[in-house]
């Protein structure tokens, strides 16, 4: 008798077959979706990526900062480590060795948030169009790099950046070195008398009332000697010199009030004392030493007495404790016991 149920068999087998393929095909497309690495977008290679690389900034021997207080320039001779940065503009002084090490340090850890398209839009949401600051960092070839930065974001402590060569603008983490909100105070050392002592040729204290010096030193032939020319122990001497090279501020004013600007010319004229600092490359220095001051309008001195010293033709007006004051009583009376033990 034939077998009926064959040809059944068969295509249940058949059937059966090619659903265990199916399925098999279907496991396996799964598993490699599953686990195979995901195409990343762009805005995600981005993110987290630092802004600059070492390389970029290690060769910065000039960096201009316009923002809300002024415009500020700075600079080096060469970029090897250790060249010293002073400011240029507005005024040529030393530059505060803190705020520059901040500086580079805020800058070399800044990462990209995500990059966003650069147009008309963006620009005016993210105040790009009128950036709050704007720094241009030069290297040694001469080839800039600027930064316009925009609005700061509080919510993620965020802010905005466009940079030349570069496409799009940088939604960034903001750094920890407000660009916008820099003023003269931090940027220049609160130190004085701006000069090297080695470059001292001649120091002079006059008193209020008094034409004639009350104290004065000078070089000749490259050795300290007193008024009437009688050598002087230049160790001595130049600690005495230095304890004018170190002072510092503690406070200062680059931008004055009309009120200030007032009393402050009412406190300095005619000023206590003037210093006047000659030096090898033929500048004349010349320091306005005020009276004494417990207040000025627009500005705390908690009630503590102060005095106050101006450069002449300089913007900034430094605010010195009282107990600093003594260093201008000296006289050429104090020089003799430094006659005594000079080399003859």
């Amino acid at each position: 008798m034939p077998n009926l149920l064959a040809p059944h068999k068969k295509k249940w087998l058949s059937n059966s077959v090619l659903a265990g393929f199916i399925v098999l095909v279907g496991a396996t497309a799964f598993l490699s979706d599953a686990l195979k690495t995901p195409v990343k977008s762009h805005n995600e290679f981005i993110e987290q990526a630092l802004v600059f690389n070492n390389k970029e900034l290690e060769n910065i021997t000039r960096i201009a900062l316009k923002n809300k207080s002024g415009e500020y320039v700075f600079e080096r001779t060469d970029a090897t480590e250790g060249s010293i940065w002073r400011m240029t503009s507005p005024k040529a002084i030393s530059t505060n060795s803190v705020f520059i090490e901040k500086f580079f340090a805020s800058l070399n850890i800044i990462k990209t948030k995500k990059l966003l398209v650069d147009d008309k839009i963006n620009n005016s949401n993210f105040s790009l169009d009128k950036p709050t600051a704007i720094l241009t960092l030069t290297d040694s070839t001469q080839k800039n790099i600027i930064l316009s930065v925009g609005i700061m974001n509080t919510i993620d402590n965020s802010t905005y950046m466009k940079i030349s060569g570069k496409s799009g603008i940088y939604h960034v983490e903001a750094p920890s070195l407000s660009l916008e909100n820099i003023t003269l105070a931090d940027l220049i050392e609160s130190t004085i008398f701006d000069v090297a002592l080695a470059d001292i040729t001649s120091f002079k204290i006059f008193k209020k009332g008094t034409p004639a010096a009350q104290f004065e030193v000078y070089k000749k032939e490259g050795k300290w000697v007193s008024i009437n020319e009688a050598p002087l122990d230049t160790g001595r001497l130049e600690d005495m010199l230095d304890d004018f090279i170190v002072l510092k501020s503690s406070y200062l004013l680059d931008e004055q009030t009309d009120a200030q600007k007032k009393q402050i010319q009412k406190i300095i004229s005619p000023p206590e004392y003037i210093v006047k600092i000659d030096t090898v490359d033929n500048k004349n220095l010349s320091y306005q030493v005020s009276a004494d001051v417990k207040s000025l309008p627009d500005f705390s001195l908690n009630d503590e007495p102060h005095f106050l010293i101006i450069e002449n033709h300089a913007p900034i007006v430094y605010i010195v404790k009282k107990e600093f004051e003594t260093l201008f009583e000296l006289k050429n009376e104090a020089l003799k016991a430094l006659e005594a033990t000079a080399p003859r």
